[in-house]
Order: structure tokens, then sequence, then C-alpha cells
């Protein structure tokens, strides 16, 4: 009798783990850029790979050149509320001062908040990372902006998502971001 228990406790507890593994084995090819289908887009020297469940959206920002969201985020309007927006703005001044005026003036604005600042290398271009929280109309955003300076342009590359949203995503923005090409 105790064999039989025994013997019925391990196929059940092998069942369950067989049915773990399958779900994190769905679950990590959903999560890894590199198991789904990569499409390519190249727009003003930007050459950027991204994953087939995302996809060309509007904007609202008037600077912004190239605009993608996660398909099943994208509105009436087009816009994507889970979105990877691509800007260009003329440099007025020194690059760095410029880039971090604009977050000095954000700042004033209670709706903004930065959470963290740094520099890092985008396609061995020096750059400068944001990550700040916004809120409009009650919906609060968080953001993660990457900036960086070619042929006297200020380029931005900025990943913006709802608050509880923005973690699931984020790393589609991360790898687009180490697999960029700047020409």
């Amino acid at each position: 009798m105790k064999n039989s228990i025994l013997k019925r406790s391990i196929i059940v507890i092998s069942i369950l783990l067989l049915i773990i593994c399958a779900f994190s084995c769905v679950y990590a090819a959903d999560e890894n850029p590199s198991e789904v289908t990569m499409e390519t887009l190249s727009k003003n020297g930007i050459v950027v790979h991204y994953p087939s469940n995302w996809g060309y959206s509007e904007s609202t920002s008037n600077y912004s050149f190239m605009a993608l969201s996660k398909l099943s985020s994208i509105d009436s309007f087009g816009v994507g509320q889970v979105n990877i927006n691509f800007e260009k703005k003329p440099i007025e001044g020194e690059f760095y001062s410029f880039v971090n005026d604009t977050y000095r003036s954000m700042q004033k604005d209670s709706s903004f908040e930065l959470i963290s600042s740094g520099g890092l290398m985008v396609s061995n271009i020096d750059a400068v990372e944001y990550i700040y929280t916004s809120t409009e109309n009650g919906v609060e955003r968080e953001h993660k902006a990457v900036w960086f300076e070619k042929g006297g342009q200020a380029y931005v590359m900025m990943y913006s998502a709802p608050t509880a949203d923005f973690e699931n995503d984020l790393y589609i923005f991360d790898y687009m971001l180490s697999d960029i090409q700047v020409t």
C-alpha cells in the first residue's frame, strides 16, 4: 500500500513539474526577443530591430521621426500606450547642458519625478540616461530616455508605459538599445 501511494505521489509530482516546465518555456520564449520574429526599421541614420508583436505607430511629439508600440497597446488614434519613441532635436549650446537643462526644467513641474540618471554607451557613442515618472490626466507613466549626439543633433530613444506595465516590456527597449545601429 505504501509503495502504491509513493508511486502515485511521484507521478503526480512529476506531472506537476512537467506542467511548470512547459509554462516556463512558453513564458521564456515570449520574454526573449531572440525567440520571436524580428523586424528591422531604419530612419534618419538609426537602424533598430524589434519583435514582430511591436509595430510602427503614431507619436504625439513634434520631434518624433520613428515610433514603435506594442501592437496590443495601440489606441484608436494609432498611439501606443506602451511605446518606444525616437526623436531628434537641434542642440542649443553644448549637448550635456542641453539635455540636463531639459530635465532641470521638467523637475519644476509637480507631475514629474526623476528616479535616476547616468551615463552609458550607445553604439560606441557616449550617452545619457534618465528614468522618471510623469502624471497626465490622472495616468502615471514611467519613462526611460537615452540621449546621444550625432551630427549636431540631440537624439533620444524613449520607452514609455503606464507605471503598472513599465517593467513588463522594458526588456524590449533594453534589447533594442543594445542592438541599435547609428550610421
